[in-house]
């Protein structure tokens, strides 16, 4: 089974990347998917890159989950993507695991995925809603984390949720994470 992280024009590149990279590390098959129809993606920072997939050529049964970089405008460009939007509810009610960080937990939000003290985010994201304290929120199958300082948290979190807390913390003793 596979995760993806999705990439839209916006994304903070640092909450996609290092996610993708510690997740490399535990020896999970990942994907950066590209939203738009260009495997090709410019960060909120400039940083142009390239992805894996094309969000329109992604068969999403062979994946575990979902996972969601903050960042502006990528967060609003995420939520207005429909066919995202649409698998998210998916996952959400197959019981599969779906992340976010940043501001995009306010897609969380605004979809229903959370309540009141169910999620944590970029102070200013709530939606409406109270968030509850900390870096990282894991209520059910749903992953949220505050943003960019609790990237190896965050990391951590869908680690353990996927293959166990053992393997996360063998990929943070590896890079000499002392957080």
């Amino acid at each position: 089974m596979r995760t993806a992280i999705f990439c839209a024009a916006g994304h903070e590149e640092c909450e996609a990347l290092i996610v993708y990279d510690l997740l490399k590390r535990a020896k999970m098959d990942i994907d950066l998917i590209s939203i738009s129809d260009q495997l090709t993606v410019v960060s909120s920072h400039g940083l142009t890159y390239q992805t894996d997939k094309v969000f329109d050529e992604v068969d999403f049964a062979e994946y575990e989950a979902l996972v969601l970089p903050g960042g502006l405008p990528g967060t609003t460009n995420l939520h207005e993507f429909k066919p995202l939007v649409d698998l998210l509810h998916r996952f959400y009610n197959e019981k599969k695991m779906i992340a976010a960080i940043c501001a995009a937990p306010s897609i969380f939000v605004k979809e229903g995925f959370v309540s009141d003290f169910e999620f944590v985010c970029y102070p200013g994201f709530e939606s409406g809603k109270t968030p509850a304290e900390g870096k990282v929120m894991i209520k059910d199958n749903v992953i949220t984390a505050k943003g960019l300082g609790a990237d190896f948290e965050f990391a951590h979190a869908i680690i353990s949720y996927l293959k166990g807390k053992d393997v996360a913390d063998m990929v943070l003793d590896q890079i000499q994470y002392w957080g």
